[in-house]
Formats: structure tokens, C-alpha cells, sequence
């Protein structure tokens, strides 16, 4: 399988936009929703996605999926951050996070390419914590609520993109799975 030749599933326009800066080309792309399982598994969730896809795509697909693991709370809600996000938003994040003492968290990204006989994954984590408050109008979901350990204090929503996207889980994860791929 080559990067390039793989259909990137999203309906997020944002991770699209993401990956193709990260990985500096642009992406073949089909805007689907995917069924996903609800696991903290992200592994289980982007194995499960990209079989889904290729099912519907007919062709070598592309998926990722990130989790915010939040270590106060075991690292839940990790995949299933989407969820809280939709029911508390980014400023309920910080309060959650804050609430039991231990405002830690990881942000992970799993990248998935699958052409129906075999699966490569590429994987990122950043270490970091999340803000008392959200901060910044840059990135898109909880990226106002992280703050990377290695950003001088900016969470990822006071980062312009250039500047997310070189020390971001996701552009990790991409990394990994074009390394993998090469091999």
C-alpha cells in the first residue's frame, strides 16, 4: 500500500485539512460517516472503521481516530471524547479535568490504512493538560482545553496551524503510518 493511493474517510473537514498539511499532499478523500464502536479501545475503533470503509469505499482506505485520555479520570474518555465534548463542551472538559485533582491528560491519534488483506497503523501521543479554562479560537473540538507539555503553555486552540501541526498526536500518528508504510 502506498499513502497515496488510499481514500481518506472522514466527515470532519478539519482532520482532512490536518492530514494533508501534515503529510504535505493532498489526500484522495470520501466524506462518510462511519459506524464505530463505542470502545476505549482506539485500536478496536479504527480497525473496525477502516474495515467499514474499505467495505463501502471498494478501495485501500485511511482512517484515524484520537482519544483525549484524561489521567485524573483513568484516562477516560479517551475515543470517546467526542461524546463529552458534545455533552459539556471544552470549558466542561477543564472543569471535569480539574475536578479530581489531576488535570493531566494524553492526547492520542491512531491512523489506520487497510486494503482488505492486511492493516498498518501508525500511532501518536502527546503528554500534556488541560487548561482551567479553554484558551485560544485555533483548531477545532477540545484543542482550546489541551495544552501540549511542549507548547510554553499554549493550549492547541492559541497555536496557529502551522504550529499544531508540528508537534500535534495527530501529526505523529501520520508520521508513524507513513514510516510503517514505507517499509
Amino acid at each position: 500500500m502506498k499513502l497515496e493511493d488510499l481514500v481518506f474517510v472522514t466527515s470532519n473537514e478539519s482532520k482532512r485539512r490536518e492530514a494533508e498539511a501534515v503529510l504535505g499532499f493532498a489526500l484522495r478523500h470520501q466524506a462518510l460517516d462511519l459506524v464505530e464502536p463505542q470502545s476505549l479501545d482506539l485500536h478496536q475503533v479504527v480497525r473496525s472503521k477502516a474495515a467499514a470503509g474499505f467495505e463501502l469505499v471498494k478501495a485501500p482506505v485511511l482512517v484515524e481516530d484520537t482519544g483525549l485520555e484524561l489521567l485524573g479520570l483513568g484516562g477516560f474518555p479517551g475515543p470517546l471524547i467526542r461524546w463529552l465534548l458534545a455533552s459539556v463542551g471544552a470549558s466542561g472538559i477543564c472543569t471535569i479535568a480539574h475536578a479530581f485533582g489531576d488535570a493531566r491528560a494524553v492526547a492520542r491519534c491512531v491512523a489506520c490504512a487497510a486494503d482488505g488483506s492486511q492493516t498498518i497503523i501508525g500511532e501518536g501521543a502527546v503528554l500534556g493538560t488541560i487548561a482551567r479554562e479553554p484558551r485560544g479560537a485555533g483548531g477545532f473540538g477540545w484543542d482550546s482545553a489541551f495544552i501540549p507539555d511542549d507548547s510554553a503553555g499554549r493550549t492547541y486552540g492559541e497555536m496557529d496551524d502551522d504550529e499544531k501541526n508540528a508537534i500535534s498526536h495527530r501529526h505523529k500518528a501520520f508520521v508513524a503510518l507513513r514510516d510503517a508504510l514505507s517499509r
